[in-house]
């Protein structure tokens, strides 16, 4: 069983639950992010995967610690997990009650954390020695004070980003006449399964937060803040008191990056195992409906199966009131078992997840959870991709196309609807009633256009050409690295997957579902002088890329390797005058074997280098390029209106595409803007006043005139006059 993971509490030591202790909505405006839980008496902390470490003080609490656990390996495959957020561990299990606290030595009573931290900051620090000339001085084992470990009671800014700690680099401060190391212990490394303390007496709680990625905005973008304020709450949740409408509907859009830990635990029933560790240390492993009967039994939630749709850019299905039957009839779902369907509104007291709860009377070790969605025949775009649930319906890895989504003859189904699609999650048998046992279901679907007739007078996606599906693949346009590194390639990692169906234009291309990254690196210009001399130019280039990590298309080249390869977050000193980027590919395609060529292409008497991925000597299929330089990107991110939110890239096709050259090559030529939501929630496009023009050899790797200028890593490719897509 590849999917396993470790109870957070010890064995028994998880108390009755009640209701509105639980995660999830509590009315139209609280949402719980943490379930909570009260203990009568301490209770062990145990590590739920192997992971990095981060501790920080309880906002109203001198006596209580949170404790922030990064997953180094994920527990369970294809659930990518940011953090787990454990509230309410004693204080005095980590550090001493100083003024400035320090770290408890490994004497007397400890956990397996306090033993690992004290032998490994002993490691690190033991054997370093100063020279000055001939004499060689040991240098002290510092004190290991609690800031080591990320605490500091005394940093009062709590907006500063928990990634900030996770991704800390060691800085050098003046001292003197010399300079001293800051931060040069790294946050702990701590296996699965192991104590890290005890939760306190009182009231405590976890959360499980989904990973969209490891990046920063410059700007409030409307997501969920995951900074030192969320990081030290007793409990952490949503209200939306007090905000305007579109507000509100953004803020319950942040709690679909949480899930319930109910749910997690609920997903190893049908495949992995669980282990737990008594109050005597002994480790025991639970699988299948024991999971339920010896672990979840006092959730609140334990029967709950939480549905989480997304759509059309990348928001919650319906957000855009694209999917309601009618402007009579607002229903935009049908829910229930297979053969007792009924209309509804998707989510739950107004927020955008869809909770099932109801006993089923069958046979079965599974109950069914069945929808339907609202679609528009007209769409040729229709996919659905399931991100996370067991799918009883006709599908491929993971895809339900258009024939098993459409009744394409329509005949016999509610044209309004898809075709029915079923879900098995695990069941247990209470009083002859089949319960669910908590789970988790995620998917995708986009089954209907967007109204645009807001968007500025712009014809958006409405001529339904290949550049229309550009729109919503690239990481949003307004992310940034979360390292502070001087170094000169750095990635930030993009999580929020994007579903594509290019089936409309080509036999060849189908379903794709992608993930990305925004690449931010020097590049170098030469140019050649009257005088012959070479004078070198550097400018900062940014490089979107959306990945795929799983497709239908028919001619993926090289689909294990490439899809195997996770998205990280990234930094590396890639010198621009260097002639060997095997690293450089490596790092970011996931293979030393690509490269990039260029065409030379003549438009009104200019030169233009014009870009391409190949892998080995065949172009590339699996990734999506954008190139551009980090001033372009800057003039379009300031003339996009304050309180927008959701950027993304706008492809204006001013002529037919493709087109040749006057050297008879052909190429794709789209012009840049942005299309993003207003302060009314009005989807709306801008576009700045001098063009920003991208080009490209294939549709896969578009870029300006002026990165591909500064693009040092291409090697000229053979001259094409035709161009096969």
């Amino acid at each position: 069983m590849s999917a396993k993971s470790h109870f957070f509490i010890e064995s028994g030591g998880f108390p009755a639950q009640l209701s509105d202790q639980g995660f999830g909505p509590q009315s139209e405006t609280v949402f719980n992010l943490t379930s909570r839980f009260s203990l009568g008496a301490p209770k062990k902390a145990y590590s739920i995967c192997k992971g990095i470490v981060l501790v920080q003080p309880q906002t109203g609490n001198p006596d209580k610690v949170n404790l922030i656990l990064r997953p180094y390996n994920q527990p369970f495959p294809g659930l990518n997990i940011k953090y787990f957020v454990y509230r309410g561990l004693q204080k005095s299990d980590f550090f001493t009650n100083d003024a400035d606290p320090l770290v408890i030595k490994n004497e007397g009573s400890y956990s397996d954390f306090i033993d690992k931290i004290n032998i490994d900051f002993k490691a690190f620090h033991e054997g370093r020695v100063e020279k000055n000339g001939e004499t060689v001085t040991p240098i002290p084992v510092p004190a290991f004070t609690a800031k080591f470990i990320g605490y500091d009671k005394d940093l009062t800014d709590t907006t500063i980003s928990i990634s900030d700690f996770f991704f800390k680099e060691s800085k050098f401060v003046a001292a003197g006449d010399t300079f001293d190391e800051k931060d040069d212990f790294e946050l702990p490394l701590i296996d699965i399964g192991k104590s890290l303390g005890n939760f306190a007496e009182g009231e405590c709680g976890i959360d499980v937060v989904l990973n969209y990625g490891d990046y920063k905005h410059d700007f409030d973008n409307t997501e969920f803040a995951f900074n030192l304020e969320y990081a030290r709450k007793p409990f952490a949740e949503i209200n939306v008191d007090g905000e305007t409408d579109f507000i509100k509907k953004l803020q319950r859009e942040q709690s679909t990056q949480f899930i319930d830990i109910a749910a997690f635990y609920g997903l190893f029933v049908n495949e992995g195992k669980i282990e737990t560790t008594t109050s005597s240390n002994e480790i025991i492993s639970k699988v299948g409906t024991t999971i339920y009967s010896d672990l979840l039994f006092n959730f609140s939630n334990k029967n709950k199966v939480y549905l989480y749709i997304q759509s059309n850019r990348r928001r919650s299905y319906n957000f855009y009131n694209n999917y309601k039957l009618s402007e009579t009839n607002n229903k935009d779902i049908k829910i229930g078992t297979a053969d007792n369907l009924i209309e509804a509104n998707y989510g739950n007291l107004n927020w955008p997840v869809l909770i099932f709860d109801n006993n089923q009377l069958n046979s079965n070790d599974y109950n069914d959870i069945s929808i339907e969605l609202t679609a528009s025949l007209k769409y040729e775009e229709i996919a659905l991709y399931v991100l996370r649930g067991s799918i009883i319906t006709k599908s491929e890895r993971d895809f339900v196309i258009k024939e098993n989504l459409l009744d394409l003859e329509n005949s016999g189904l509610d044209s309004n609807f898809t075709k029915t699609v079923s879900f098995k999650v695990p069941n247990i048998n209470v009083s002859g009633q089949k319960k669910n046992i908590s789970s988790l279901i995620r998917l995708i679907y986009i089954g209907k256009e967007l109204d645009f007739s807001s968007a500025n007078n712009y014809t958006v996606w409405g001529d339904k050409k290949r550049h229309s599906l550009y729109n919503n693949i690239f990481p949003n346009l307004t992310i940034t690295p979360v390292f502070n590194s001087n170094q000169n390639f750095l990635t930030a990692s993009f999580n929020r997957e994007s579903l594509i169906n290019y089936k409309g234009f080509s036999n060849y291309m189908n379903e794709s579902v992608l993930n990305g990254l925004a690449v931010f690196q020097k590049g170098k210009k030469d140019i050649v002088n009257p005088d012959s001399n070479v004078e070198t130019f550097i400018k900062e280039k940014v490089l979107f890329i959306a990945k795929k990590i799983e497709t239908l298309d028919d001619f993926s080249i090289h689909k294990t390797e490439v899809f195997a390869q996770g998205v990280f977050a990234k930094k590396a000193n890639i010198d621009p005058n260097l002639m060997d980027y095997s690293n450089y590919f490596s790092s970011l395609y996931g293979s030393k074997e690509y490269n990039l060529q260029h065409y030379m292409v003549k438009e009104s008497e200019t030169d233009i280098k014009i870009l391409s991925l190949n892998f080995k000597e065949e172009l590339d299929f699996d990734y999506y390029n954008l190139g551009i330089t980090k001033n372009e990107l800057d003039i379009l991110k300031e003339m996009t209106p304050a309180n927008s939110s959701n950027f993304n890239f706008y492809f204006k096709d001013d002529l037919e595409n493709p087109r040749l050259s006057s050297t008879d090559t052909s190429y794709f030529k789209y012009s840049l803007g942005v299309i993003y939501e207003n302060e009314n929630g009005l989807i709306s496009v801008v576009m700045p006043q001098e063009p920003i023009y991208i080009y490209g050899i294939s549709y896969k790797f578009l870029s300006t005139k002026e990165y591909a200028d500064y693009e040092e890593k291409s090697i000229l490719a053979n001259i094409i006059n035709t161009l096969d897509i």
